[in-house]
């Protein structure tokens, strides 16, 4: 191996350790690398991590490993395959989990490894690397059948656990509002309820900045905890009353089905030139995970490098343009459904719009990789247009009806019989009390209050359902970042890892039994000889080695 091939793998190990940071190369002297690496961190004033202690991620190394011997480690051993998947999945969105099943060549990829890890952990990850290096074929089933479990996994997590509980929450503080917000004066109450929504709204564009600062700063303790939880539920109640408002006001007008026509098909024109059609899609299609960073609100365009008018121009945009075409259209879908869906049997016309709206949900959700991978193929731009346009528009039926049935669900059944008050009352705190103990508060923004900044540039996975992997990336930060709290993984999250780690023991356990028998066999070939390699004797650092993917990532077993 020549000297300029070492200098490409020390690249490529740099690149992964920290994937959206600049590092220096390390410093040799004669071949030797120093004892330790300097890290040059960009100063990114919209990274919330950038404040945060990193003196952890320094390490000393050995002072005699040389650039030369670095090289002879390059054997494909393996890590647990829950802390690749998380290691080499950086991006929150689904898009990012796709990438293993839409990438079809083989790519060269560095892992990161222990210097805990004990000898039989060794041992066994060398074992079932190896295997998988021999006998690439075989490796592809079950990494597949992983992801895929993974994915449908989310997929019914949004459909019937995350999408119920905000049409409750909804539907509880809707007709609360109904009820007394002045119930005998609608178009008063109806701009009474504009003017909230908006005002609070502007309050949120403007004071984001300063709401994620002060987390910054609290959330070790229970005040930042119990911002985020109010936060969460406020803009919540910003968005209900915003469309409350406008909503009650349009049914002030026409109701004649030639005017829903027209108004629904006029501003689903708009919406496509304004490239933000994906803002009509809500849960189960897109929902929304707590994170560290929802104070900030994404800007579609930048046009000052003033906050307060960038902010001032996001909200006028994203609220005063963008979010009537919305809610115009969603009601022009709804009240057809109400008028041509079995108009005269109520119950019919939910069963109708149940079994219609989650059958186009599992449909697009299952049919969405083998789209995008053919589009990846075809790399024609104004073709992944046209079709993430028209997935869009069907998810946007489909969220329509899933919604409709939901809302005539809690109606009818949903009711404590003379006690109306009450079971609204109940409706909307027991849902949000569920959601955020599940870590997905953020999904009562509802339709548009996503606030995303996608733009169709390239085929990418057209729904954003990613709840348990978004999940484990923040409880592998939780378990690696010293500054994390364990308060912030929540009930959901904490019955996750267990079972995970569970699986991941079991795993790793039937590694140690397969390999004890070539113990013997593998530890000859990392023995130190007279020529300077290394021994398999390297626990006391770390170390950065290469192997051979299939794919970008390995999802959990």
């Amino acid at each position: 191996m020549t000297s300029a091939d070492d200098e490409d793998a020390i690249d490529d190990h740099h690149q992964f350790l920290t994937p959206s940071s600049d590092l220096l190369s390390p410093k040799t002297d004669n071949g030797v690398i120093s004892p330790h690496i300097t890290l040059t961190i960009n100063n990114n004033d919209n990274d919330s991590a950038d404040t945060e202690d990193i003196s952890y991620v320094i390490q000393p190394l050995p002072t005699t490993l040389t650039s030369s011997t670095m090289t002879t480690i390059t054997t494909a051993l393996n890590t647990p395959q829950l802390h690749t998947y998380l290691n080499l999945s950086a991006a929150s969105s689904e898009s990012s989990l796709v990438q293993p099943l839409l990438k079809e060549k083989h790519e060269t990829l560095p892992i990161y490894t222990s210097p805990n890890n004990s000898e039989d952990e060794r041992t066994a990850s060398s074992s079932s690397s190896t295997t998988s290096s021999t006998s690439s074929n075989t490796s592809l089933i079950p990494n597949c059948r992983s992801y895929m479990t993974l994915y449908f996994t989310d997929m019914l997590i949004s459909a019937f656990f995350i999408t119920p509980f905000v049409n409750i929450h909804w539907r509880g503080a809707w007709d609360l509002l109904d009820i007394h917000l002045l119930p005998d004066y609608p178009r008063t109450s109806a701009l009474i309820s504009l003017g909230i929504g908006y005002f609070m709204l502007y309050m949120i564009y403007l004071t984001q900045g300063c709401l994620q600062r002060f987390y910054e700063k609290h959330r070790h303790n229970i005040l930042g905890q119990i911002m985020t939880r109010l936060y969460t539920l406020l803009l919540a109640l910003a968005y209900i009353n915003q469309w409350r408002g406008l909503w009650n006001l349009l049914d002030l007008t026409s109701n004649e089905w030639y005017h829903l026509v027209g108004e629904t098909g006029i501003c689903i024109i708009f919406l496509l030139l304004m490239k933000s059609i994906y803002n009509l899609n809500s849960a189960p299609f897109l929902i929304g995970v707590d994170t560290e960073s929802y104070f900030l609100l994404d800007s579609k365009y930048t046009v000052t490098t003033n906050n307060f008018l960038q902010h001032t121009f996001d909200f006028f945009y994203y609220e005063f343009v963008e979010a009537p075409l919305l809610i115009i259209t969603w009601r022009g879908l709804y009240n057809l459904s109400d008028s041509y869906i079995c108009p005269e049997n109520r119950q019919l016309s939910m069963i109708v719009s149940f079994a219609s709206g989650y059958l186009l949900y599992f449909l697009l959700a299952l049919i969405q990789i083998p789209v995008v991978r053919c589009l990846i193929k075809q790399r024609h731009h104004f073709l992944h247009s046209i079709v993430s346009n028209l997935f869009h528009l069907i998810a946007f039926i489909s969220v329509v009806q899933i919604w409709r049935s939901l809302w005539i669900i809690c109606e009818q059944y949903l009711n404590i019989t003379g006690y109306h008050n009450t079971t609204l009352w109940l409706c909307y705190g027991v849902a949000f009390v569920v959601l955020t103990c599940g870590l997905a508060a953020c999904s009562l923004n509802g339709p548009g209050g996503s606030k995303d900044s996608y733009i169709d540039e390239g085929p990418i996975l057209l729904f954003k359902f990613d709840y348990f992997s978004t999940l484990l990336k923040q409880q592998h930060t939780d378990n690696t970042i010293p500054s994390q709290t364990s308060s912030q993984s929540g009930l959901i999250l904490w019955i996750v890892t267990r079972v995970l780690r569970r699986k991941e023991i079991k795993r790793r356990n039937t590694l140690l039994s397969q390999s004890r028998r070539g113990t013997m066999r593998q530890s000859s070939h990392l023995k130190v000889t007279k020529d300077g390699s290394l021994s398999s004797d390297i626990s006391s650092t770390e170390t950065i080695i290469t192997a051979e993917r299939l794919y970008r990532f390995e999802p959990p077993v």
